[in-house]
């Protein structure tokens, strides 16, 4: 039976090919994921243990506000009196003030910033060639106007020593000469691509930190025979609770160990989409080996004859897929590594870093993998095998065509899940199941997929010759028709794939154009002001949406301008209102000893921005605020069991927690939500002093084309600012959406590949399987133009079938979505889903070019002869 199945496996090698196909592209996605991540992580964590591998021990501020609500909370600045103190320690040799933060944007000499992604762009103060830094070229800065700047930076900007560099900081831009180039040990011009800006001390505190005689953390050198942690522990012991005491490794784990959280999120997202890939597979092979036994019947029946047992014919089968399964994941892993390599380089490129590590594969990952790999597709051959033992002997004396089974248990067996999963969804939209509703959605979307799949073979049957007949009327095309309606249950299978990568799509497409329906709704809605004045993609992050202060185009510090820009703009001619939204986070107490919160808070003059952004007053008053006074939107007063004339605590970013007094509340805003504070308390305690989003609003009958010309003259000087009309803005804010669903869209992709694949598998299958049909067709007049019709016409029917369903279910799970998330009126995105459906015409088009071309090239007298 070994032997025998060994060279039916070699006689079948091309018709297995294209399920062995899927599985490739799945292991490769898989491994591609576990070896980019890792080594990414590693490279990451050499990074930083290359920046505190000189430090035996880091003193740090504590944060005011939680770091697991903002990600990346801003960290109190350490004073020069804990300097002086730690200098007096028995066991310390060196204590060095540190300043380096996160924030100096370099602007290139296309006046725009150096944007790079992912890495920091940091500012930090001179202290010379310590630690692993090393200087290239010319010196140090001495004096106010002078920086050094590592190589990293100077190659993305093609700068060099003498030339003039502006930078912005939490100050507006300044120019600067560089009087250096720095880099790092091991020949390095940057840290994982960050680039720094040197300055001299004082400056650096000035624009890095906010204030002079402050550092962003102490560096302490231990003296011999004194361990790190010794000199740690006294340093906590004299200092208390206050501020955040960790030797040299364990500041580079908790460095190390934000930047491994996000690369496990994106790990655990990648995986996600590589599984669904393998998913997919699994019905590309189900129906390959389906196929297969079908073809095989006359053969598999005659060794039931000869006396191979049950088991036996099981075996050979398993066989099959296990050797398949075994190369299809060799392959996947070894593509995988090069996709590895392609995608280390492109980052790399990318960011103008190397990564100081090499490729690092995870051997347990790829254990993992190619275990998965074969797994999947045994267990897709799996039933087919089971099939292929109970054909009996008797089947050896007729021919192998796949025999016709009733649909009535099948249905019945789909009906039951589908149901199930519509009482759910449905439940999920109408009844308020609190934290539960999102399972009831989430099983009732699985079940109802479920269910769609066992009814697809019935769903066939009934609709196939409609559709069939809106694609052509012709006997080539009715006989496309009726050969796609001839088995259900292959067609099922076969367009399973696209039922489900369809059907993600369309439900993308459906919340995602909700979405920018519901920003563009809000935001016409909430905007009175005519302009807004801010940094890219703050609009669409000010309400709170994201939480935290608004950051810039790579997710870091906020973008600001100088409050003076207002104080001109309400000289512009038109101008009736022009004033500032100040945008941080905050803390917030409950009554009744509730945990606090975190809340993106916002400053500025209430009775103005009442005027701008049409704030509805629910109760007490909107009027311009005092020091301790605070006015809240009614969600959070509700969440935090609060009312209006109640004192509540709030930890703000620099000034820690401090009571204030609610006098009033408004109804939620799109670009304003939380507590709302005075323009001095923010100037005092945010972040940052200066504005992230100005409002202009302009009188009536105003010229507003020559309004915003002026306007924009005022930020010129500034290139992460911009002025944007309601339209702009509203297209600001949504476009946050697009570049979430293009991602999605992209990661699917690979799914929708292999379900074009299946349909490839299947026609080319099939071609085989009627070959003495084909011939009897040509026998009887069918010219070859008529053949390649008819096998396109059946790809055709086919693939549209699986895109209609695919998108008619993922169009209902995603209005679905958007009910339970209450994101207002469900938006069909038209126009998308009929490129969708456009594609899977395409892919039914590209499936049936080498089947077509077979069947269209049948010898006739072979093909009469065919057994």
């Amino acid at each position: 039976m070994l032997k025998a199945t060994l060279k039916g496996l070699l006689a079948r090698k091309l018709r297995l090919a294209l399920a062995g196909l899927a599985v490739v592209l799945g292991v490769m996605s898989v491994s591609a994921a576990m070896i980019t991540t890792t080594t990414v992580g590693s490279g990451f964590d050499s990074v930083f243990r290359t920046i505190a591998s000189n430090v035996d021990v880091s003193v740090s501020g504590k944060s005011n506000i939680d770091s697991e609500y903002q990600g990346k909370a801003f960290t109190p600045p350490v004073p020069e009196s804990v300097v002086a103190e730690l200098s007096k320690l028995p066991g310390a040799a060196d204590v060095v003030g540190e300043v380096t933060a996160d924030g100096a944007r370099p602007i290139g000499p296309d006046g725009k910033t150096i944007s790079v992604q992912g890495p920091p762009r940091n500012g930090r103060a001179w202290h010379g060639e310590t630690g692993n830094i090393q200087l290239r070229e010319g010196r140090g800065p001495a004096e106010d106007g002078e920086v050094a700047i590592n190589g990293g930076l100077a190659k993305l900007g093609g700068f060099a020593v003498g030339d003039t560099i502006d930078v912005l900081t939490l100050a507006p831009r300044q120019s600067f000469e560089i009087v250096g180039v720095f880099g790092y040990t091991n020949g390095l011009d940057t840290l994982g691509g960050s680039t720094e800006v040197a300055f001299t001390e004082p400056v650096a505190q000035r624009l890095m930190l906010g204030e002079e005689g402050v550092f962003s953390s102490v560096t302490l050198t231990a003296k011999d025979g004194v361990s790190p942690e010794e000199l740690r522990d006294q340093a906590a012991e004299a200092l208390g609770t206050d501020y955040v005491v960790r030797t040299g490794d364990e500041l580079a784990d908790a460095t190390a160990g934000d930047a491994m959280a996000f690369l496990d999120i994106v790990r655990i997202v990648l995986l996600g989409f590589s599984g669904l890939s393998l998913l997919v597979g699994v019905f590309l092979i189900l129906n390959t080996f389906s196929i297969l036994v079908a073809q095989r019947t006359g053969e598999l029946a005659l060794m039931s004859a000869l006396g191979a047992r049950r088991k036996q014919i099981i075996g050979s089968v398993l066989v099959e897929a296990v050797l398949v399964g075994t190369v299809a994941s060799a392959i996947g892993l070894g593509l995988g590594v090069v996709v590895s390599v392609l995608l280390k380089n492109v980052m790399e490129a990318n960011s103008g870093a190397q990564l100081p590590v090499s490729l690092t594969v995870p051997v347990s990952g790829m254990v993992l993998a190619f275990a998965v790999g074969i797994g999947v597709t045994v267990l897709a051959a799996l039933l087919p095998a089971v099939r292929a033992s109970r054909v009996p002997p008797v089947a050896a004396m007729r021919g192998a065509a796949a025999e016709q089974r009733s649909l009535t248990v099948i249905t019945w067996a789909g009906a039951v899940p589908a149901v199930l999963g519509l009482g759910a969804v449905v439940t999920s939209m109408v009844t308020d199941l609190g934290g539960a509703k999102w399972a009831a959605l989430g099983g009732g979307i699985v079940l109802g997929l479920f269910g769609l799949a066992l009814l697809t073979p019935l769903a066939s049957r009934v609709l196939l010759p409609g559709v069939g007949r809106l694609l052509g009327w012709s006997m080539p095309a009715k006989l496309g028709r009726r050969n796609a309606a001839r088995n259900p249950r292959r067609t099922a299978i076969t367009v399973a794939t696209m039922v489900v990568t369809l059907g993600l799509v369309g439900g993308v497409g459906v919340v995602a154009e909700s979405l920018r329906a519901d920003v563009t709704s809000r935001l016409g809605s909430d905007l009175v002001a005519d302009f807004v004045i801010a940094g890219d993609g703050v609009t669409g992050r000010a309400g709170g949406a994201g939480g935290g202060p608004p950051t810039d185009a790579d997710g870091r510090i906020m973008p600001t301008f100088e409050e003076s820009v207002l104080d001109r703009a309400r000289e512009v001619d038109g101008v009736d209102v022009a004033t500032a939204q100040y945008v941080d986070t905050v803390q917030v107490s409950g009554a009744g000893g509730r945990e606090p919160v975190g809340s993106p808070a916002n400053a500025g003059s209430l009775a103005e921005l009442t005027s701008v952004l049409g704030l509805k007053k629910e109760a007490g008053s909107l009027s311009d605020l005092g020091a301790d006074e605070v006015v809240m939107d009614t969600g959070t007063l509700t969440e935090r069991g609060l009312r209006v004339g109640d004192q509540v605590r709030l930890a703000t970013e620099r000034g820690g927690w401090r009571e204030y007094r609610i006098v009033g509340s408004y109804a939620p805003n799109f670009l304003l939500r939380g507590p709302v504070l005075s323009p001095e308390t923010a100037k005092e305690l945010f972040v940052s002093a200066l504005p992230a989003i100005g409002y202009v609003k302009l009188t009536d009958g105003a010229d507003v084309a020559a309004a915003k010309e002026a306007v924009t003259a005022l930020v010129a000087d500034n290139p992460e600012v911009s002025v944007q009309d309601q339209t702009q803005a509203a297209a600001e804010a949504s476009s946050q959406v697009d570049i979430a669903e293009l991602m999605l869209y992209v990661l699917l992709g690979l799914s929708v590949v292999i379900g074009v694949l299946g349909i490839i598998n299947t026609m080319a299958l099939s071609i085989l399987e009627r070959t003495r049909e084909l011939g009897l067709l040509r026998a009887i007049g069918m010219r070859r133009s008529h053949m390649v019709h008819m096998v396109v016409s059946e790809s055709l029917v086919m693939a549209v079938f699986g895109g209609l369903l695919g998108l008619l279910f993922g169009g209902f799970a995603g209005a679905a979505v958007v009910a339970v998330a209450d994101l207002g009126q469900v938006a069909v995105p038209w126009v998308s889903l009929a490129v969708f459906l456009g594609l899977a015409v395409v892919a039914g088009l590209v499936a049936a070019l080498a089947p077509s071309g077979r069947a269209a090239k049948v010898n006739v007298l072979a093909a009469i002869a065919y057994e």
